[in-house]
C-alpha cells in the first residue's frame, strides 16, 4: 500500500525540525535549503520553515565530515549554519543552539521532525515532546562505520513512529560510551566519509516523495556500503 501525503503539505507551509547538525545533520541541511527552492519553483506557496537544533560547537575534527569551515570552529553548529544559509539566499530560518525541547511556535500546519542525533539518550528527549506536534511525520536516521538507516513515521497504524517498531532505539541504556575524535584522520577510523551523506540523502527524498510524489511506498531504508545493498521496508 502506498502512505498519502495529507493535503495541506501542498498548500501550507511545512515546518521542519532538524535534530542534529552534525555529519548528518550539517548535509541534511544543505539539501533542505534546494528542497525549498524547489519546491517554491514547482509552485508550492510557502515552501519549507526550518529551525535546527544543536547545542554542540564546531571543533576540528569535524571540518572535512561535517560542512563547517576553520573560520567557524569554536562556533555553535546550528547558528553556523542557519546564518550561512540565511544570507545566500534571503531565508528566516531559525538557530536553536541547544537541545531540543518543547516548541510553541510550530504547532500549525505540516510538520517534519528529523532526528540526526547519535544517540539513543538523545532518541528518547525527542520522544518526550512528541505529543506537542500533531500528526507530525518523524524521520530517524543513524549509521556505522559503512551502513546506516532510516525509518519514517507519523504516529498512525500504517506508519507508527520508528521506536514503536524499534523501542530500543530510544534505550539510554544501550548507548555505547562516546569517545570524542581529534582529527578527521581519527574519525575516518571508526566511519566512512560518504555514509553520511547516503543517509542525508535519503531522508531529503523521503520528504521529496511527500511532496512530489503524494506519499510513501517504503517507511524504512537500510544501507550497506560494504556490499553495495539497499534494501527497503514496505509501508
Amino acid at each position: 500500500m502506498k502512505h498519502l501525503s495529507p493535503p495541506e503539505f501542498h498548500t501550507h507551509p511545512v515546518y521542519i525540525e532538524l535534530v542534529g547538525a552534525g555529519a548528518t545533520g550539517s548535509l541534511i541541511m544543505s539539501g533542505l535549503v534546494r528542497l525549498h527552492l524547489a519546491m517554491l519553483e514547482l509552485g508550492h506557496p510557502y515552501g519549507l520553515r526550518v529551525r535546527c537544533w544543536d547545542f554542540d560547537t564546531v571543533s576540528h575534527a569535524n571540518i572535512g565530515r561535517q560542512l563547517f569551515t576553520q573560520e567557524e570552529i569554536n562556533r555553535n553548529k546550528a547558528v553556523c549554519l542557519i546564518s550561512r544559509y540565511n544570507y545566500h539566499y534571503g531565508l528566516d530560518w531559525v538557530a536553536e543552539p541547544r537541545r531540543f525541547a518543547e516548541s510553541s511556535g510550530y504547532r500549525q500546519g505540516c510538520t517534519v521532525i528529523i532526528s540526526a542525533v547519535d544517540t539513543r539518550k538523545s532518541r528518547s528527549e525527542i520522544n518526550e515532546y512528541l505529543g506537542n506536534y500533531h500528526n507530525a511525520y518523524l524521520i530517524d536516521c543513524g549509521c556505522g562505520r559503512d551502513f546506516g538507516q532510516l525509518c519514517c513515521g507519523n504516529g498512525s497504524p500504517e506508519l507508527p513512529y520508528p521506536w514503536q517498531k524499534h523501542p530500543e532505539m530510544i534505550d539510554p541504556a544501550k548507548d555505547e560510551v562516546q569517545r570524542s575524535s581529534c582529527s578527521m584522520a581519527d574519525s575516518l577510523q571508526h566511519q566512512g566519509l560518504f555514509i553520511n551523506q547516503w543517509i542525508a540523502t535519503g531522508v531529503l527524498e523521503m520528504i521529496w516523495q511527500l511532496f512530489r510524489k503524494g506519499g510513501l511506498d517504503y517507511s524504512e531504508l537500510y544501507f550497506n556500503l560494504a556490499n553495495g545493498n539497499m534494501r527497503p521496508v514496505a509501508v
